[in-house]
């Protein structure tokens, strides 16, 4: 094992908190490779036919199913130098050259590697079997299913790693993989080739020239660890193609973002046989239909399963490449953001929580979903909040009553480092006012029917003085409620109503009732003063499900 460091030229950036922009800008200077990592051992390799082509071209392009030797399979890894993440997603990522040709050490694919690696990930350029029969496309498809099962091989190094001793410290359910050409096939497989019913009749017991060819076995049948899934989370394809477009089947499938160049003469922008540049050189050639990245859009839109796609119209085959040494600049960016906002960021996007404070009672709790979320960025404008923790999704809020502006704001990162998108809640405060029922209409919810031109708050003594029906449908949370007499109200069916009559100092009734009263569903009553919640002197409470609560 050689350990190689790759120095850039920009300093390192330490955190005291999670970073700003981990995963979508190079915040790492120095990238940590370790090469010749054996993740597979003993697998079946098919041997060279022999034949014309072979020989004048080197390739093993026509290879014997029926015989093969045992081949051990390797990987080179890169890691961000002095990070110290101990959960870090993964990019694994294969070469092209049509199963036939390339390299684990090709230029493209260490400098993909360096390059999502110096942006947060760990990464992995990996080996898979080469060889197929390009004069039979049933065994053809062996070829594809070798670099399929070589593909979830690795993935399933780095699970039984995170599993042990974690080396290389990765988030076993964050491994993404992708490739180019034949690499973009393989883990294009990876991710929607995932039943065993899906697999081509080829790659079973098979013949070849009247000889035996052995079943190839299931999709973590060959390898290493075989006990875990060799399955990935998201996938990038450069140029690649799948066999049959309904291995995708619903919007629940992993997602996919794709560069495809119109002009590809190698693999089929939409659908076609693979190498028709090359085709009419081959006499005999029979190649498989396959899929490519139109077709493949196409296929998600009809399951609506969310991807990117970057189609060009002249880039051709090496649709990644920017000459001889460097990638275009699209490329880095189109799959490090697909990853980052499909399946790193966290998603919250609402803070939950009352947007009017009461100047008697200036103090709220404000919280997020925090399902995704690990640490949480808080940040107040117009007061403080009380024993902050941003490992909390719930804050106290004491807001400041003599402050011009209030505002809430939140930015969550997940375990990860991932930043979500900044929420932000406004708030206003308000003093206490009574906002008295005009009874234009007999909604409650109308705005109209408000003496203060607005729908009762959490701050107001609401006065409901009208003779008539007054009705509400919807929830209403408000300071405190007199019904007075000839005045009915009707509080509808699966409401939830709150009064929270919460100032020390005042000591009327949260609930006084002359008129009457029918709850049909929930009514909170808070008062701090005991035994002043309620009051029906001369009316009618129709309770139904009242709670009482004293402070």
């Amino acid at each position: 094992m050689r350990l190689v460091l790759i120095i850039i030229c920009c300093p390192l950036w330490l955190f005291a908190q999670p970073p700003a922009d981990r995963y979508q800008a190079p915040l790492f200077t120095t990238v940590a490779e370790t090469s010749n990592i054996k993740f597979s051992s003993g697998v079946p390799q098919p041997v060279p036919g022999g034949g014309f082509y072979e020989t004048v071209s080197g390739m093993p392009v026509n290879v014997d199913e029926f015989e093969t030797t045992s081949e051990d399979l390797f990987m080179d890894i890169f890691e961000p130098v002095g990070d110290t993440l101990t959960q870090r997603p993964l990019v694994i990522v294969a070469f092209g050259g049509g199963f036939v040709a390339g390299s684990r050490d090709h230029w493209s694919m260490r400098l993909i590697c360096e390059e999502l690696a110096k942006r947060g990930y760990v990464t992995a350029s990996i080996d898979y079997r080469l060889g197929m029969n390009i004069f039979d496309s049933d065994l053809a498809q062996r070829a594809v299913y070798r670099g399929v099962q070589d593909a979830r091989s690795a993935v399933r190094f780095f699970k039984a790693d995170a599993a042990g001793d974690n080396n290389y410290k990765i988030d076993p359910n964050k491994i993404f993989i992708g490739g180019h050409s034949s690499g973009g096939l393989s883990a294009l497989h990876n991710i929607y080739l995932d039943k065993e019913s899906e697999r081509p009749l080829s790659t079973y017991v098979w013949s070849q020239e009247g000889n035996f060819v052995a079943d190839q076995g299931c999709l973590d049948c060959v390898g290493d660890n075989q006990s875990y899934s060799g399955y990935a989370n998201g996938v990038f394809s450069l140029a690649g193609a799948l066999g049959f477009t309904s291995f995708i089947e619903s919007d629940a499938d992993p997602k996919s973002v794709m560069f495809h160049s119109q002009d590809d003469g190698t693999v089929p922008y939409d659908e076609g046989e693979p190498f028709t540049d090359l085709s009419f050189w081959i006499i005999g050639e029979d190649l498989p239909t396959v899929y490519g990245s139109q077709s493949i859009a196409e296929r998600c839109d009809s399951v609506s399963l969310p991807y990117d796609f970057f189609s060009y119209s002249s880039r051709g085959h090496d649709v990644h490449e920017d000459g001889g040494s460097s990638l275009y600049s699209d490329i880095i960016p189109g799959i490090t953001d697909w990853f980052f906002q499909e399946e790193l960021q966290p998603k919250d996007d609402l803070i939950t929580g009352e947007n009017i404070a009461c100047t008697a009672s200036p103090v709220l709790e404000y919280s997020v979903d925090d399902t995704e979320a690990y640490y949480f960025d808080w940040q107040v404008t117009g007061g403080s909040i009380v024993n902050l923790s941003n490992y909390e999704s719930t804050v106290s809020v004491v807001w400041d009553t003599n402050a011009t502006g209030h505002k809430l704001e939140v930015t969550p990162y997940s375990i990860l480092d991932a930043k979500g998108e900044t929420i932000t809640i406004d708030i206003e405060l308000l003093t206490s006012a009574d906002n008295n029922f005009l009874a234009i209409t007999s909604d409650w919810h109308s705005i109209q029917n408000w003496s203060l031109g607005h729908l009762p708050t959490a701050c107001e003594d609401v006065i409901l003085n009208s003779a008539g029906t007054i009705s509400s449908a919807a929830d209403f949370n408000i300071h405190s409620l007199e019904v007075r007499a000839d005045a009915t109200l009707i509080l509808g069916a699966g409401t939830n109503n709150f009064i929270n009559h919460r100032a020390d100092s005042q000591l009327d009734f949260a609930l006084d009732i002359t008129g009457s009263l029918t709850n049909l569903g929930i009514l909170n009553v808070q008062h701090r003063t005991t035994g002043k919640e309620v009051n029906v002197s001369g009316g009618v409470l129709n309770l139904g499900d009242v709670k009482l609560i004293g402070e």
